[in-house]
């Protein structure tokens, strides 16, 4: 998705994900059950389970910078660092979801200093 505005809140992120979203599945609540992981800290993404066609359909709709079908990434795991989304609901916020990430920067900030 792209940046948003300003700082929103979490929740607004996420109602945002879930708006998006029903407008390519023609409900929030089924938004809400295809959703499986959000990212709102540092970067600003979401996760679903729809079909490819979809895919396609969701790159068109407002905001979306981009979408990839599961089969471009590691759709055996469907593990990409973001929160998890269970039944409609985010799970409290983590610090270890986002580890690899902050790993990830913390060591290539480390090399830029040098």
């Amino acid at each position: 998705m792209n940046p948003p505005k300003g700082y929103p809140h979490r929740d607004e992120l996420i109602n945002g994900y879930i708006k998006t979203l029903a407008l390519a599945l023609g409900s929030e609540e089924e938004a809400k059950l295809s959703i499986y992981s959000v990212s709102t800290k540092y970067y600003y993404a979401f996760s679903c389970k729809v079909n490819e066609k979809l895919v396609h359909k969701i790159r068109s709709l407002p905001n979306v910078r981009w979408a990839l079908p599961d089969s471009y990434l590691n759709d055996v795991e469907n593990d990409y660092g973001g929160e998890p989304f269970v039944d409609g609901k985010i799970v409290p916020y983590k610090e270890k979801y986002h580890a690899d990430w902050l790993s990830g920067h913390t060591e290539m900030d480390q090399l830029l200093e040098n």
